[in-house]
């Protein structure tokens, strides 16, 4: 019982450190969130707008079940959803809250299944819950997106199947054409950089064959190349959306700043910065926030305006892409509470079974980062989300995979004033606890027994011998102090008993997210812990497994044994296979055979 009671003891340490690593801001908590259920919209729908007007939470146009296009809205008032006939259907509009208070809608697929675009153009009065058709755009349009600038012009921009121009629309004539696009773009980000000036930019439209997000149009000037784009491609966004909720400057200082999501081949995101202030100066990058000034000088690129500058949001540790329940995937652009200087970016698992959502707390530099997931719910959604006016999020409709079955349910995740039913911290509750215990006290007495028999192998030089008596998943060449280094006991039970290293795609990051760090940690871990680098310790543990196959299966291919240990080529797994025994395969083979 003593014994146990250790153990336990040691767990809850274990734990402890972890959760003390997350409050001291070098990983990413993950924390359970539990959204409230709000009352259900009158009609499923996806493809619609979403925005606050004269206090109210509102939602128009979008398609509904069967993905035919509605021409309705809906506002909710008294705990309830109250339906209003539009003048058309805006199935993948936009809309754009005016200066005014008005509500200017336009554009959409003129048919089901999101076919065609439409010249519809009208008017929300939200203080008659009432529309008005009035006009029409300069082209039909589906998949635009529009911006009001501060002199009052709303900027339009974007086509779905169809070609692209700038239009504008001064709130007294028809729409104008003003120019045509350097390219063809689905749901551009439309982003003020000064009172009468806007950059276009985001992914090319779908008749590309990859989203090329390197030009950025200007509105009052020529397009131009955005060179951190060509390693960072803007994240697609599946849903309209408003531009402005990425906005985190202050237009009365001049200051134009924004986040917006971005991805790298690997599928790693990132957050970056553009920002358009009167005395940004261009500057060597540096390290932690690699900056993108615009150069005039490219002779692909006109000049961009003065100050203009795009880098990656420094953040504590790199977003993390794995969940508690595994791969998250992201959708959608950053949605900005500035009150409380945090953003946030909507993911779900790939069951559409669980929400996630990245919570940017980038009034910090670095970045602060939360990542908050659901229990399965009865849908997570692809939808763009909306601050309410006290901090929380709210989605509404959307579609969990399928175009054809929008939903109709609204959830609520409260931030500002979080509900008791929010955990704290990892979210564990005390069955996790005990739960947790229970495994790491076997994992403990497995390593321990492991420890102990790796201590009494032979020191002789030829590792055939120490791989005759050691288990293939047991743990490679590790200092006597092991049971000393927490984290690199963590990392070795990891590949232990997950046999992390199987996998050919495994990355230190992947590792860092199940441990609870970042990757620059588990790194320097590993290195003055076993004085191997990453792939070196990874690739001991692919050959301990391999030396295990080809001793239950002599005759089996070397190319099979190398891709069932985790070895991307043949040519790879003969290398790390020499390196950690000195010889090739089939020698070591053979005289592991000879052995008595």
């Amino acid at each position: 019982m003593r014994t146990l009671f250790c153990f336990f003891t040691l767990a809850m340490a274990l734990t402890a450190t972890a959760r003390a690593d997350a409050l001291k801001g070098d990983s990413c908590p993950l924390i359970r969130i539990v959204p409230e259920r709000m009352p259900d919209m009158n009609m499923p729908r996806s493809g619609h707008n979403i925005f606050y007007v004269n206090g109210e939470l509102t939602v128009t146009g979008g398609h509904t079940t069967h993905f035919v296009p509605t021409p309705t809205a809906e506002y909710l008032a008294d705990g309830k959803w109250h339906q209003m006939p539009m003048a058309y259907s805006h199935d993948d509009g936009f809309a754009v809250v005016l200066h005014s208070g008005e509500v200017l809608i336009g554009g959409g697929h003129e048919e089901p299944l999101g076919i065609g675009q439409t010249f519809m153009l009208e008017r929300y009065h939200s203080l008659t819950h009432t529309f008005e058709g009035f006009g029409s755009l300069d082209r039909r349009r589906a998949l635009a997106n529009a911006t009001q600038i501060a002199d009052g012009r709303v900027i339009i921009s974007g086509n779905n199947f169809a070609d692209d121009a700038i239009a504008c629309y001064d709130g007294r004539s028809q729409v104008q054409h003003v120019k045509d696009a350097k390219q063809g773009r689905d749901l551009p980000y439309i982003l003020p950089i000064a009172h009468d000036d806007a950059i276009i930019l985001g992914p090319r439209n779908i008749r590309a064959s990859m989203h090329d997000t390197v030009w950025a149009d200007r509105l009052e000037g020529e397009a131009f190349r955005v060179p951190l784009l060509e390693q960072w491609k803007l994240l697609p966004t599946d849903q309209p959306f408003s531009c402005m909720a990425c906005f985190i400057g202050d237009e009365q200082k001049g200051d134009y700043s924004y986040l917006l999501t971005a991805t790298n081949e690997s599928g790693q995101l990132a957050i970056i910065l553009a920002t358009n202030q009167p005395d940004n100066k261009t500057t060597t990058p540096n390290h932690s926030s690699p900056s993108s000034p615009i150069s005039p000088s490219s002779p692909s690129s006109s000049q961009a305006p003065l100050g203009l500058c795009f880098s990656r949001l420094p953040t504590v540790c790199p977003i993390p892409m794995q969940g508690p329940y595994g791969p998250v995937f992201y959708k959608g652009p950053v949605v900005v509470d500035s009150k409380r200087q945090r953003g946030y970016v909507m993911g779900v698992d790939s069951l559409f079974h669980r929400q996630y959502v990245l919570a940017v707390d980038y009034g910090k530099r670095p970045a602060a980062l939360t990542l908050y997931h659901t229990d399965s719910i009865e849908h997570a959604t692809i939808t763009i989300p909306i601050v309410t006016p006290d901090g929380d999020l709210i989605l509404a409709g959307g579609i969990p995979c399928d175009n054809y079955k929008p939903l109709a349910t609204a959830w609520r995740y409260h931030f500002a004033t979080p509900l008791p039913a929010v955990t704290a911290s990892t979210g564990w509750n005390v069955w996790l606890w005990v739960v947790l215990a229970v495994v790491v006290i076997a994992a403990i007495v497995i390593a321990v027994a492991r420890a102990k028999r790796a201590s009494n192998l032979s020191r002789d030089s030829s590792l055939s011998r120490d791989t005759r008596n050691t288990s293939p998943t047991s743990t490679p060449t590790l200092p006597q102090q092991l049971g000393d280094n927490e984290l690199l006991l963590r990392i070795c039970r990891l590949m232990d008993n997950e046999q992390l290293y199987l996998r050919n795609d495994l990355k230190v990051q992947d590792v860092a997210v199940l441990v609870g760090t970042n990757s620059s940690y588990v790194s320097e871990c590993i290195n003055s812990g076993s004085g191997q680098s990453f792939s070196q310790f990874v690739n001991t543990y692919r050959v301990r497994h391999a030396q295990d196959l080809l001793r239950r299966q002599p005759n089996v291919k070397t190319a099979t044994i190398a891709a069932e240990s985790g070895f991307t080529t043949e040519a790879s797994f003969f290398r790390n296979f020499k390196a950690v025994t000195g010889m090739t395969p089939r020698v070591w083979l053979g005289q592991e055979v000879k052995q008595p």
